[in-house]
């Protein structure tokens, strides 16, 4: 075990990992707002159900029988069986894909594992899983009777993010749920989430009960009125229900960024301050290549091959991401300085993140700074985590087995498997020459009409082509992404989407009052539109200086070109205007259902967002027929005709009558127009460079080798959308939504007035016969 088991760091601090007092308030408030949201519950349900059993018991006992107080017994039956049910649905955690190992079978893990529990003073794990997440993570068997009794705790490791981590790095991810394991806080996370299930299943859950009160609430007047009294109780219940757990969940998000500060002191105490850092540094890239690995075994499993390790490919993936994006340290971290270590710094904030109110973990720049604190020096070990298993390449495809097991596959070799990874990669838009030009950006969408990119004089065709891609074209594009992510991180600042870090908003090394923001959003646009400008004029220099020297060339590779760019731009806006259509109508929904009821305006409203998509999808199939395609593409794309292949346009608009089956059917229109649309678009891209750089090479032999093939021909006519044309989306509730589902301060004080004083109003008649009023 000490050859693979990373040295501990010197002179570390007694105190480092001792709770703060910070941590020890929110514990304190946690508990207590958990402890009156449990009594609160327990309260309202008992005297819900004791009334319902004193008030029948007392009219069997009475020589004449009351109707309106056996109404009131079955009232607060119901309301007793509507707050009780939820206890019926808790359900246990769990890990999905699980993968059970031992200290049989894996024992060098385990007594790691032992020995690094040992260390960090926590207990050792119960059961330890492996899981193909990029992720570690602690999880319980949780019931109901870990209201009271303790949960025992499971240890996730995920194999993905072993994969890209060094043995110093692992152990401090490891270090960091240890200490987890040994936070006695952690237990207020079990209740709480068996609390969240109950709440949640009585505010959001819609069952028989809720059937049963709509038909009563529906029958004649005399009866009616009783639903509709049970109805607004049960509202009443709901919104004070919501509104208290929210309280808990704000208390308990705050004390678990409290939790994984001091989790994060645990690992620096074993590890030192700079292995979880960096470790948290390589998630992003992690997590990516390791989404496209799964693609990418998507793909193959659907060929009904595979190889047998899938972790390869992840690997694979981020040498082929580094190339691309021209980034040697892509997934990597940089060496730490050896002077003044504790002031290197890997993460910065930014002007805005999302509202810390709802984050259970710290940012990454503030866990770094939390970290580098108590500047701790640590050796770090670069070797492969891999180190930590026994026989990690046969657990590798064991692993890569069980994932796969339910498919019939032939396992192919990794050089077979890569030679199919590698065409991926090697599509000419991602070619280095281009200096990222193509990457995340559409050359296109700016103009509406293609012929508008050839609009740009040029001189001399020949010195235009050599002086394309110039290196200064890489910080021309660095600045623009750079100026559309300020500009929209303040917007998101101005429409109370996200909130500046520490409450302040600082652009540019100043502080910024939220009133300019306005202003400064509108300079901003200004910036952007100039460095789009810059970016754009370098998109028509490529194009026209192509098109002039196809023109030069003859044998229709002029024209050839020139439908490949319209081409590109029919398919790139045609893309764009479906999923700029499903945004708004996406918007629509989540507004509307927010408060959980729609009223006919509101369906009217989401049917006019439907026809929204229903016109951008009948748009593609009306024009399909007029889309006639080069060989080179039909071939690309595996098709015979574009028309066929979308075939007949048998969708419907959606209206009152079919609102609920359209919706079940129309991701499934979209999805696939999109799919086409976006495997057209791409392997356009790619035709229109692969045919420019021909072209560039004939020009300067003087002669094309070969007739061009025929043009592409698309639709005279069809939709485009420019930046800045998109549908507006409603980014605010109405007043009576805000009110319904407690949106702000005032609206949510408001709501829960109005619903105490509505069960306050229940509760009084269950004793009212008692008290003598209204019943003599």
């Amino acid at each position: 075990m000490d050859h693979i088991y990373p040295a501990n760091p010197v002179n570390v601090p007694a105190d480092l990992t001792k709770p703060s007092a910070s941590h020890k308030r929110q514990a304190t408030l946690a508990a207590l707002g958990l402890l009156a949201f449990i009594l609160f519950y327990l309260a309202i349900t008992s005297w819900f159900a004791w009334s319902a059993y004193h008030l029948a018991a007392t009219q069997l006992a009475a020589p004449k029988s009351n109707l309106f107080i056996w109404l009131l017994a079955a009232s607060s039956g119901f309301l007793a069986v509507f707050m009780i049910k939820a206890l019926l649905f808790v359900k246990k955690g769990s890990i999905e894909q699980e993968y059970e190992v031992t200290a049989a079978s894996e024992p060098q893990l385990i007594a790691f594992l032992n020995r690094l529990a040992d260390e960090t003073g926590a207990p050792r794990p119960h059961r330890v899983f492996l899981s193909p997440r990029v992720n570690a993570c602690v999880f319980y068997d949780l019931s109901l009777l870990n209201f009271i009794f303790p949960s025992k705790k499971n240890l996730e490791i995920g194999l993905p993010l072993i994969n890209v981590l060094t043995i110093s790095e692992l152990k401090a991810v490891l270090a960091h749920e240890f200490g987890h394991f040994a936070q006695r806080s952690m237990a207020l996370g079990n209740w709480v989430y068996v609390a969240q299930q109950i709440a949640a299943h009585i505010i959001a859950r819609r069952d028989a009960l809720d059937k049963f009160l709509r038909f009563l609430s529906n029958v004649d007047v005399r009866i009616a009125w009783i639903g509709w009294a049970l109805r607004l109780i049960v509202w009443s219940l709901r919104a004070t229900m919501e509104t208290f757990f929210n309280m808990v969940l704000l208390a308990q998000r705050a004390l678990s960024r409290e939790m994984e500060f001091q989790a994060d002191l645990v690992a620096v105490s074993v590890t030192g301050s700079d292995a979880l850092i960096h470790a948290l540094h390589k998630l992003q890239a992690a997590d990516e290549a390791w989404d496209n690995a799964q693609s990418f075994l998507n793909d193959q499993v659907n060929q009904g091959i595979a190889n047998k390790d899938v972790f390869v490919i992840q690997t694979r993936i981020m040498q082929h991401t580094a190339k691309i994006l021209n980034d040697p340290s892509y997934g990597k971290v940089r060496d730490i300085p050896s002077e003044q270590p504790e002031k290197h710094r890997v993460f910065t904030a930014d002007i805005a993140q999302p509202p810390r109110m709802w984050a259970t973990h710290p940012y990454n720049h503030e866990r770094e700074q939390n970290a580098k604190k108590t500047y701790v020096a640590g050796v770090l070990d670069n070797r492969s985590s891999w180190i930590i298993f026994d026989n990690a390449a046969a657990l590798k495809e064991t692993f890569t087995q069980k994932l796969l097991e339910r498919f019939q596959l032939e396992f192919k070799p990794d050089a077979e498997i890569f030679a199919e990874l590698d065409k991926r990669y090697t599509r000419e838009y991602l070619n280095g020459r281009y200096r990222g030009a193509y990457l995340g950006r559409s050359i296109v969408r700016s103009s509406q009409k293609h012929h508008e990119l050839y609009e740009i004089k040029i001189s001399s065709v020949q010195n235009s082509l050599r002086e394309l891609y110039p290196q200064a074209l890489v910080a021309k594009l660095d600045n623009l992404r750079v100026l559309e992510k300020e500009r929209n991180l303040l917007i998101a600042l101005r429409d109370g989407i996200y909130t500046p870090p520490d409450g302040v908003i600082r652009f540019r090394s100043k502080e910024v009052k939220k009133r300019e923001l306005p202003a400064l959003i509108e300079s901003l646009t200004d910036e952007c539109s100039a460095a789009h400008q810059e970016v754009l004029k370098h998109d028509m220099e490529c194009r026209t200086a192509h098109l002039l020297a196809a023109r030069t060339l003859g044998k229709g590779w002029d024209k050839y070109l020139n439908g490949l760019l319209a081409l590109l731009h029919y398919a790139d806006h045609q893309h764009a205007n479906i999923i700029d259509s499903r945004a708004l109508m996406n918007n629509t929904y989540a507004v509307i259902t927010a408060d959980r009821n729609v009223s006919k305006r509101e369906l009217d409203r989401l049917i006019n967002a439907g026809q929204e998509v229903f016109t951008a999808l009948h748009a593609v199939y009306n024009g399909a027929h007029q889309v006639n395609l080069p060989p080179y593409i039909l071939e690309k794309l595996a098709i015979a005709n574009w028309h066929e292949t979308l075939g007949e346009f048998t969708f419907v608009p959606p209206t009152r009558e079919n609102i609920s089956s359209w919706l079940n059917a129309v991701d499934s229109w979209i999805n696939s127009s999109l799919g086409w649309l976006g495997a057209l678009r791409q392997i356009t891209l790619e035709h229109l460079l692969q045919t420019e750089t021909r072209v560039a090479v004939w020009i300067n032999k003087g002669d094309a080798s070969e007739e061009a093939p025929v043009a592409a021909t698309i639709p005279s006519e069809y939709p485009t959308l420019t930046p800045g044309e998109e549908r507006e989306l409603q980014k605010r509730l109405g007043l009576w939504d805000r009110f319904q589902t407690a949106d702000g301060i005032a609206a949510g004080a408001l709501r829960l007035i109005i619903a105490a004083a509505i069960i306050g109003g229940a509760l009084f008649m269950t004793i009212a016969p008692e008290t003598g009023y209204f019943f003599k």
